[in-house]
Order: structure tokens, then C-alpha cells, then sequence
């Protein structure tokens, strides 16, 4: 897009530079936010990675508390089988044995049960069995675990209904049941894994996997994580996202803001330039109209003055001979023609833009239209000393048009043909019935038209980038009716021609009805 001072000095219309003015303060703010705003992209991704990397953090951590208190729970239930008073004793032959029999034997290493300090009513807590089996279920905290003679031991303290400690359940797990048993019970059956988004693996100091929910190939792992648990110390927790890293998904996200920005950037620059557009246009059409106004002011003065002129002098009495006086009437009548041709145009136009435009369409012969044409302007073409050849053939088939249309469009077109001819004035009017349409040529061996500008001439107001053209005057309507008329008709008008070559216009109307 174009810098604002190369808008501004676009335009030399005062109310176009105003217009660049705005759209250039508009653009480089937005333009300069929009810079900002992509160097902070960076930063923001780089803050969103630390985040979720945090967050991913904190999810292995509960993972680990998950396990641990699965572990502690599964110690809990065991302690239960064995009894109060045996794990009071604390004979690791007496607890296995009872594992055994319950089905649980080389689960633990060790599990026992301390009492703690001298607490009154202690020993009638732990006579009654039940109350006992509910103290070991449900008082299970995880707060001023009392340290273990053995660091391999986990501990549970355990509390009475009024929140006084009584005792700690001390256990360890053998490594076999914890490694290959408990973890894998733990993450088949109990580990929440949302959406089934998270890759978990447990493995060894020596990298061996010890459970793995989904392959990973290449070992890419968001997180890593050392166990701390006496029952699982050693191992390590590792955790990624299934489908795609936070690299990856920070990296998308960062993309996905590029891409918004360049979006709303893109949509307000074309915005900014459509109403650039709009309005050079609106100030480009103002300035066509005003020379339209010149152009048929110029057009009306001139046969006005010498329709005035010769009127005048016939009125007076001054002419000579009837000779004369009979030039002076075909030179009045030549005028008025003109007057007409170029009142009709403007008309046509006026009832084109308002919509109030209205054709009649009757079953007419083209060839009779083209004769009653020529046959009115004949004098008025030879008298500026154009040779016309015209070549209509009989018996052509009627179709459905409007005979003044077709007849404003040709004499339209011939007019061109006069006013941008120089030294070779030969015009030819040809009717052919082709490929089911009925075909009107108007040939002249004028200044021609460029190849860049066949089709704008067809649009209102516009007038070739010529000097004869320019110092020709005209309305910059005859081409827009002409192609107008036509498409009213379902037809068509097409040019060929060079500069210094003249031109060919050519009306294509279907013969078939008109829908």
C-alpha cells in the first residue's frame, strides 16, 4: 500500500487530500500497534510456556500425592486384616503370616503399628476392635508424620475422634508388589487421567520403564519428576501431553495471534483503501461531470449562436439570393439536429440513472431502421464531406426492438465516426444476419482507439487520453447509451480498432425474443 505522502500527492483535488490525511492517520497508528503488538507475540509465548510448563509441573506432583495416598490407603486396608493388637506386637512372622492367610503375603517389608506418648484412655481405645478398625479407616492425615527409625518405612499418623494423636502405622512395601503391582493397579484403575490427554510413565534409576500408559519413542517428556515416597523412592515420573508438546501447542497458539493480527490488518488496510477508492472515485466522477457540464454548454452554444446567427440575418432580409437563403435554412435544420441528437442523449441518461428508462419492443426490421437513419442524416454527412457506403441486404427477418433506440444508438455511433476523423473521411454502415444474431457495423478510418482503452470508453463520462479527442467536445455519454441500448436488448456492442487505423463498431442483437 502506498505511503500517506504518496496518497496525499495523488490527490489534487483539497477534499482528496483530506481524505489521505485521514486515511494515513489511521493507518500508521494502526500500523505502529500492530508492529507492538507483534513484538510482544514472543514474550506472551514465552510466559504461556512457563505456565503451562508450571501447571504440567503441578499435575505430576498430585499424581505423585495420588499414588502415595493410594499406597497409604491400600496399608490402611491391610492393617485392618491383621488387628490391632498383632501390629501392636509387631512380629513381622505374625503379620506375614496373616497376610498370607488373607491372600496379601509379600506385599510389605514391614508393617507395624507405634503408639504414641502415654495418652489417657489408650489402652480402652485399642481393646475395642471395632472402634479400633474405624480409627485405622478414616483418620488418615498427612501433617506431623512422627520421624521412622527406618528411612525406607512410610508412615500414617493416626488420631481419635477428638483429633488426639494415638499412634502412627508404619510400612514398607515389598519392591517387587510396589514396582510392578501397586503402580500398575493404581494407573489402570484409579489414576483420573482427563480426555486420556496425559502420557504417564514410571521408570527406574537405570531408565528401565516400570509402567508406561502409551509408547514414547523418542523419550520427549514435558516433565520429569524424582518419587520422594519411601515405597516408591528411586523411581521416576515422567509426564507429556499426548497429542502435541507445549512447544508445539505454544508455538500454534503464537501463530494464531500472528495470524488474527495480520487478519485485522489486512481487513482495515483494505477498508482504509476501498474508501481511498471510493472517494478518488466520487472526486474523479465530480470532476467528469463538471466537464460535462463544460463539454455541453459548448456543445448547446455553439449551433444555438449559429442557428441565432443565419436566423437573424434571414429575418433582416440580407441574404442575397435564394440560394443563399436556402444554405442558411439547411444550415438551421443541421444545427437543430444536433441540438436534438445531443438533448435526447442527455435525457436518455438522466432516465438511465434514475431507472425510469422504458424500451418498446415491437417485431422490427433492422436494415429499414439503418435506411430511415441514413436517409435523414445523409445531407449532413456528405455536406462534411464523408463518402458513405452502405450495404443492407433485403428480406433480413424482423426482430424484436425498440426502433428509436437502435436508431439513437447508431446515429450515436456515426456521429463518432465524424467528429474523429481527419483526412481519409469514409464511413461504411453494414447489416448482416450472423450465428442467429442480426449484426450492425459502423466503420470509419478515423484516429482509432488504444487497446488499453476499448472497454472504458463505453463508460459514462469518459473520454479517450487523445488530443484530438480532447480538442473535440462532447458530452462523454453517446458510447454509455449505446451500450445501455444494447444491453436492454440482450445484445451486445463490440469495438476493434487501432490508433491511426480507425475503428469497427459492431451491434450484435439476438434474433431469438427477448426474455
Amino acid at each position: 500500500m502506498k505511503s500517506a505522502s504518496e496518497l496525499v500527492s495523488a490527490t489534487p483535488d483539497s477534499r482528496g487530500k483530506l481524505i489521505s490525511i485521514f486515511v494515513g492517520a489511521v493507518l500508521l497508528p494502526s500500523a505502529a500497534l500492530s508492529l507492538l503488538t507483534f513484538n510482544s507475540v514472543p514474550k506472551n509465548a514465552e510466559s504461556l510456556k512457563r505456565s503451562m510448563q508450571n501447571q504440567t509441573e503441578l499435575n505430576l506432583k498430585w499424581v505423585e500425592k495420588d499414588l502415595e495416598m493410594a499406597a497409604q490407603a491400600k496399608a490402611l486396608d491391610a492393617a485392618r486384616i491383621v488387628g490391632t493388637d498383632r501390629l501392636l506386637v509387631g512380629h513381622p512372622e505374625v503379620v506375614e503370616t496373616v497376610l498370607e492367610e488373607a491372600g496379601l503375603g509379600g506385599m510389605f517389608s514391614t508393617l507395624r503399628l507405634e503408639a504414641s506418648s502415654p495418652v489417657a484412655g489408650l489402652s480402652a481405645v485399642l481393646e475395642t476392635r471395632q472402634r479400633d478398625m474405624d480409627i485405622l479407616r478414616d483418620a488418615l492425615t498427612a501433617t506431623d508424620v512422627p520421624a521412622s527409625a527406618d528411612e525406607g518405612e512410610d508412615s500414617l499418623p493416626l488420631t481419635a475422634p477428638g483429633g488426639e494423636r494415638i499412634g502412627v502405622l508404619r510400612f514398607q512395601y515389598t519392591c517387587q508388589y510396589a514396582h510392578h503391582t501397586l503402580i500398575r493397579e493404581f494407573f489402570e484403575k484409579a489414576f483420573e487421567n482427563p480426555s486420556h490427554s496425559w502420557v504417564i510413565r514410571v521408570s527406574e534409576g537405570d531408565g528401565k520403564p516400570v509402567y508406561e500408559n502409551a509408547p514414547t519413542p523418542d523419550g520427549r517428556f514435558e516433565v520429569k519428576r524424582l518419587m520422594t515416597v519411601a515405597s516408591f523412592r528411586g523411581l521416576k515420573l515422567e509426564m507429556r501431553y499426548k497429542d502435541r508438546s507445549i512447544e508445539e501447542d505454544v508455538k500454534r497458539n503464537a501463530l494464531g495471534q500472528m495470524a488474527l493480527i495480520g487478519f485485522i490488518d489486512v481487513i482495515l488496510g483494505a477498508g482504509l483503501f476501498m474508501v481511498y477508492s471510493n472517494v478518488q472515485r466520487e472526486l474523479h466522477l465530480s470532476r467528469l461531470k463538471s466537464d460535462f457540464v463544460a463539454n455541453v454548454s459548448h456543445e448547446l452554444k455553439t449551433p444555438l449562436a449559429l442557428i441565432r446567427l443565419f436566423a437573424e440575418t434571414l429575418e433582416l432580409g440580407r441574404v442575397q439570393s435564394q440560394e443563399k437563403a436556402t444554405q442558411y435554412y439547411r444550415v438551421i435544420n443541421k444545427e437543430s439536429q444536433r441540438l436534438t441528437q445531443l438533448i435526447n442523449n442527455i435525457l436518455d441518461f438522466s432516465r438511465i440513472e434514475a431507472g425510469r428508462k422504458e424500451y418498446r419492443f415491437a417485431p422490427t426490421d433492422v436494415g429499414r431502421i439503418v435506411n430511415e437513419v441514413v436517409d435523414a442524416y445523409r445531407f449532413q454527412i456528405e455536406q462534411q464531406g464523408f463518402a458513405l457506403e452502405l450495404d443492407v441486404p433485403e428480406g433480413l427477418p424482423e426482430i424484436q426492438v425498440d426502433k428509436e433506440a437502435v436508431g439513437q444508438a447508431l446515429i450515436n455511433l456515426v456521429n463518432n465516426a465524424i467528429k474523429y476523423s481527419q483526412d481519409d473521411k469514409q464511413i461504411r454502415i453494414a447489416v448482416r444476419e450472423e450465428n442467429g444474431k442480426i449484426l450492425l457495423d459502423v466503420i470509419d478510418h478515423g484516429i482509432g482507439i488504444p487497446k488499453n482503452e476499448q472497454k472504458r470508453i463505453f463508460e459514462k463520462f469518459y473520454r479517450a487520453e487523445n488530443s484530438l479527442v480532447h480538442d473535440t467536445k462532447g458530452s462523454g455519454l453517446g458510447l454509455a447509451l449505446v451500450r445501455h441500448i444494447m444491453d436492454a436488448h440482450g445484445g451486445s456492442v463490440e469495438v476493434e480498432s487501432a490508433p491511426g487505423k480507425g475503428s469497427t463498431f459492431t451491434l450484435a442483437l439476438p434474433m431469438a425474443p427477448r426474455a
